[in-house]
Formats: structure tokens, C-alpha cells, sequence
């Protein structure tokens, strides 16, 4: 499971005996290999980082410095074991000038090994060293908060109920947003695996750029078979991103950029809809024409609720989507947009829903009764949680955590509701023989209370 309760204490191969000595050379060594490692840091370049923070302890194994900042490299780059390791090291090793945001960091890496009383106590260290408007701009209250909501949920005795699905499906790449289809025969789903179109790596954050994948269900083999040849038409060689396919799988909404290259970041992308051939199934894709959805900013997942009619037979629906076109003010919001007779009205931000943080991949119901998406501001457990809205007179009722059954001390995102199967899909960080991914889980609500599962 993808949920991580350490009951063990690393004993760390970094611990140096009293007698060893360190050369003045190698001191001297390390320390410059320390500033290169943060200009490489800084610069985006996590993995190089990590490699030279490496060469710096082994130069100096008794520096404190270069244990915590592999340490924080290696939390970035999701090694939580090794990050909190290096951490434990590091705090026995640095004696002084530990400041608030060292406080924060080792906080940050004790939280994500669910070691939630430790990084409480760092991180009201950290609000203390900082004072109270440098600790707003780290969201110390939220992480706080954060730890308090574990405690309660651990007290409570709740059980996850996610299951990862076959490593036909997850990998040690990143796969998620998972979409159902055709009575669960076949699943479509996004990944950042080494065989993207166009082998193209991310700028932003050195890792391979998205493209979107179809697995069948072999039942001779019982079993996910990735078809891979199938997708080829459709994915460029930027970032590809599947957000939404109706029940049918005949319409579906996609997030593009397709001027993304390694030379560019993804700062702008745009929502696209496809529609389905029904003689030989091929997608025709075109971007939303509507000013108010595609802008000049960031616009990423999206999700639409079922075509409705009223007694005029005018067809209305939905659309939530994600954007930062009010980034100065928050991260990413989530957007609503009708389409009423086949024209996009005025997007509006979500009141009551969106903070200052990042709100993310909304998944409508079909009968727009519910809203499901993602945040990592909201009072949860730790990175992003899923959350969960009722429509109630004419608005979204207040967010709800869905709770240690679905989030966890990492980032959950991409969940979707499948009522007909009464089944979920959700993407959470998994560990995988210490590499820790994004992955694909599935969620059985059969026996589930949650107000959207029909009985």
C-alpha cells in the first residue's frame, strides 16, 4: 500500500566513528561541492544536485550541511527513506545555526515517512525561528493542521481502501488520471514514461513529458495490456494529458501543450475536446474556442457533467477546469463555464473552494450533484488531498475531506467516481522497492458511506 507507517529505525551507513578524521583538503572539497550542488539545485537541476550533495559527504562524512542538502534533494526528487536518513544524520551532526527554514525542511521529510509527532515539533521550531509573516509565506498553520487531521484520522482507526493496480499498469515512471470505459475493458490513463512522443524532457522539472496511454483487459491472461500504437496519433512531442471521457468513451477533454519542448517550460497549455469517429473510432481533436477558457495562461484539467435539457429542450452543461490566470493572488483555481446550446458562456472562479494554494483536477459527476478535486491548502493530511462538494441551492456546498480511506501523507489527485461500477479511480505517491511514483489506484465503493454512492 501506498499509505506509510515506519515502525523501524534506519541505522544510518552515514554515522562516522568518533576516531575517523576528515582532511583539511577534503573539508575544503566538500564545502565547494556544497555551493555547486545549490546553484545546481536552484537551477532546476534536482538530479544533478543530488549527485553532487553525494560526492559531499563522501568528501566530508561528518558535515552536517551536505547530509541536509541531499536530504532536501532527495525529498524533491521523492527518495523518502534516504531523505529522511540523511535528515536524521544531519540533526545529530549541526549543532548550530539552525534556522527556521532548516526547520521546515526536516519537518517536510519526517511528514512524508508519517513520523507525524517529529514533524510537528520541526515544524513549530520553524514558526518560531521565522516569526509570524515568513511562517505564513511557508504555510506553517496549514502543515500544522495537517498533523493535527493525521492524529485524528490514526485515532479514529481508519482503513485505506485503495488498491494500486497491476504493474502491467504502474511502473516506477509516473502514471496517473485514470479513466474507466466500455464496462471497465479498457482504461485510459497519462504517463511520463521514457518511450514519450518525441523523447522530449521537461524543462521545469527534468522528467519526461506526458503522454497519454490505453491499456486493454486481456482476459486470457487476466491481466492490463498497454496498446501502445494505439495513442500515437494523438500524442505531440509536448505535454499530452487526458482529463475526461464520457461514459461512451465518444467525447473526452484533453490538456496540450504543444509548444512545450526541453527548451520551454509548460507555463501555458490549453484545454482541447475530442469526439469519436463511429465507423473506425479515431479521435478528432480541436482546441475549446472560447477566449474565456483557453488564455494565455496555464488551463489544465478539465471535467464536464452530463448534457441536460430543459422543458425548452435547450441543452446546458458544465465545465470545470483548472487555471492560473489569477496567479498572483493564488496558484491554480478551479474555473466554471456553462455551455448552453453548444456556446461557452463566462468562466468564473469557484468561491468558497478555491484558496491560495493550488486547487486541481476536478472530476464532475455526470449529474453535476457532485465536484471532486484536489488541494494542497485545505485542511488534509499532507500534500494534496481529494475532496469532495454537493450542490446545494444553486452553489457548491463547503469542501469535505474524503479522509485516511482515500488521502494519504503524500499527494492523492485525479480521483474520478464511476457510480455505474460503484468504482473510483485516485493517483497517490506509491512505494515501489523504495522508489517512490505516482500510480494508479482503484477504489471499491460498494460497501461505502460516502453521500455520492448510491445504494
Amino acid at each position: 500500500m501506498h499509505k506509510l507507517f515506519l515502525t523501524l529505525v534506519i541505522i544510518s551507513t552515514s554515522l562516522i566513528s568518533v576516531g575517523q578524521k576528515v582532511s583539511f583538503m577534503d573539508k575544503l572539497i566538500a564545502k565547494k561541492l556544497i555551493g555547486e550542488g545549490k546553484e545546481l539545485f536552484y537551477a532546476g537541476r534536482t538530479s544533478e544536485a543530488m549527485l553532487t550533495f553525494k560526492r559531499a559527504k563522501l568528501k566530508n562524512p561528518k558535515s552536517g550541511e551536505a547530509h541536509y542538502q541531499l536530504s532536501i534533494a532527495q525529498f524533491y526528487l521523492r527518495n523518502y527513506y534516504s531523505a529522511h536518513e540523511n535528515a536524521r544524520v544531519a540533526e545529530k551532526l549541526i549543532s548550530k545555526k539552525k534556522d527556521g527554514e532548516y526547520y521546515y525542511y526536516v519537518g517536510r521529510i519526517y511528514h512524508t515517512v508519517n513520523l507525524i509527532d517529529s514533524a510537528r515539533s520541526f515544524y513549530s521550531k520553524s514558526k518560531i525561528k521565522l516569526g509570524p509573516r515568513i511562517a505564513k509565506d511557508y504555510d506553517l498553520d496549514i502543515l500544522l493542521n495537517q498533523c493535527d487531521f493525521v492524529s485524528a484520522e490514526t485515532k479514529k482507526g481508519v482503513k485505506n481502501i485503495c488498491e494500486p493496480f497491476s504493474r502491467a499498469v504502474n511502473s516506477k515512471y509516473d502514471e496517473y488520471g485514470a479513466i474507466l470505459i466500455y464496462d471497465q475493458k479498457r482504461l485510459l490513463f497519462t504517463a511520463r514514461q521514457p518511450e514519450t512522443t518525441g523523447n522530449n524532457i521537461n524543462y521545469d522539472d527534468q522528467k519526461f513529458f506526458e503522454d497519454i496511454y490505453r491499456a486493454d483487459w486481456n482476459e486470457n491472461k487476466k491481466n492490463w495490456t498497454i496498446d501502445v500504437e494505439s495513442m500515437e496519433d494523438y500524442n505531440t512531442e509536448g505535454f499530452d494529458a487526458l482529463n475526461f471521457v464520457s461514459r461512451k468513451g465518444n467525447y473526452g477533454l484533453l490538456t496540450i501543450n504543444t509548444s512545450a519542448t526541453v527548451e520551454k517550460s509548460t507555463a501555458s497549455s490549453e484545454i482541447y475536446e475530442f469526439e469519436t469517429d463511429e465507423e473506425d473510432s479515431s479521435w478528432y481533436i480541436d482546441p475549446i474556442k472560447s477566449e474565456s477558457i483557453n488564455t494565455s495562461y496555464f488551463e489544465g484539467a478539465a471535467t464536464i457533467s452530463d448534457t441536460s435539457y430543459d422543458e425548452d429542450e435547450t441543452a446546458s452543461q458544465t465545465m470545470i477546469f483548472v487555471s492560473d490566470r489569477k496567479a498572483e493572488k493564488s496558484l491554480t483555481d478551479l474555473y466554471s463555464v456553462q455551455r448552453i446550446d453548444d456556446k461557452w458562456g463566462e468562466a468564473t472562479p469557484l468561491s468558497g473552494i478555491n484558496t491560495t494554494g493550488r486547487e486541481t483536477t476536478p472530476f464532475i459527476t455526470g449529474d453535476g450533484q457532485f465536484l471532486f478535486f484536489s488541494s494542497d491548502a485545505l485542511n488534509g493530511m499532507g500534500g494534496y488531498d481529494v475532496y469532495y462538494c454537493r450542490w446545494m441551492n444553486n452553489k457548491w456546498g463547503p469542501p469535505v475531506n474524503m479522509g485516511a480511506s482515500i488521502n494519504t501523507v503524500h499527494d492523492d489527485t485525479h480521483f474520478q467516481y464511476f457510480p455505474e461500477y460503484k468504482l473510483g479511480t485516485v493517483s497517490a505517491i506509491n512505494d515501489f522497492n523504495g522508489y517512490f511514483s505516482y500510480d494508479i489506484f482503484k477504489i471499491d465503493f460498494s460497501e461505502s458511506a460516502f453521500p455520492f454512492v448510491k445504494k
